[in-house]
């Protein structure tokens, strides 16, 4: 019931949004803070915009994690939205350094949330290890799960999809445009090759993340019985659950 009703909240919300005005904002962020999502279970980035008019606008982003860039006060953005029934401004579109970034579609659906018509799961082959390395050029959820996939552009110019784990258990760990060492298993989809990760290294911050042992349970199951949630350690750390605290 608590899926249904934040999927309600969100067709309530989009069709709110879709009845009012579209504009342009010009101005300088004052503050920026993550905030739930009523979509489900994740953050998206609100910010506190000073306009050339001096006056103070709440805008709603996307998740920091689908932008290829921090935003960060002082910085001058221009946002194309619009002002939902709560008078908070839904933006579309951020112009930031003469770069676009969109958030959400031209009928204000979230580009980072996506609908899996056929829920399928896959089995975990260790025979079937392989590791890969590449540059995440698309990244998402499945509004259902809340599971982030990706689709990874390796160093031969080929593209694969990479599945790792619930968002909340990987938030800030990664962003659209950072580059990736990963360990998972391959499986066929649909005539695609897609990787289950198992493990993560993380090119710009340096950090690495297991997000399922050896046999390929999920770590995120662990933590959520009240075990030790596996957190991201600088490259030559010891890693989640191994030596002393």
């Amino acid at each position: 019931m608590r899926i249904f009703a934040g999927i309600l909240t969100v067709l309530m919300v989009v069709t709110g949004i879709i009845e009012a005005e579209e504009i342009e904002i010009k101005g300088e962020i004052v503050e920026v803070e993550e905030i739930p999502c009523p979509s489900g279970n994740l953050n998206i980035l609100k910010l506190q915009l000073r306009t050339q008019q001096r006056e103070m606008v709440e805008a709603h982003l996307g998740p920091a994690w689908f932008l290829d860039t921090e935003l960060k006060n002082e910085d001058e953005i221009t946002i194309t939205g619009k002002f939902n029934e709560e008078n908070k401004f839904m933006v579309r579109e951020m112009l930031r350094d003469t770069i676009r970034y969109r958030v959400r579609g031209e009928d204000y659906e979230p580009l980072w949330l996506r609908t899996r018509l056929q829920a399928r799961n896959f089995c975990y082959n260790p025979l079937n290890e392989k590791k890969i390395k590449g540059k995440i050029e698309n990244l998402y959820i499945y509004e259902k799960c809340v599971i982030m996939e990706a689709e990874v552009k390796l160093e031969n110019g080929e593209t694969v999809r990479v599945r790792f784990a619930p968002e909340w258990y990987l938030r800030n760990k990664f962003r659209l445009g950072d580059e990736l060492e990963l360990r998972g298993s391959e499986v066929r989809t649909n005539g695609q090759i897609m990787i289950l990760a198992r493990e993560m290294r993380n090119l710009r911050t340096k950090t690495e993340m297991t997000l399922r042992n050896k046999q390929g349970f999920p770590e995120w199951r662990r933590s959520r019985m009240g075990d030790r949630v596996g957190t991201s350690h600088p490259y030559g750390g010891k890693k989640p659950g191994h030596g002393k605290k």
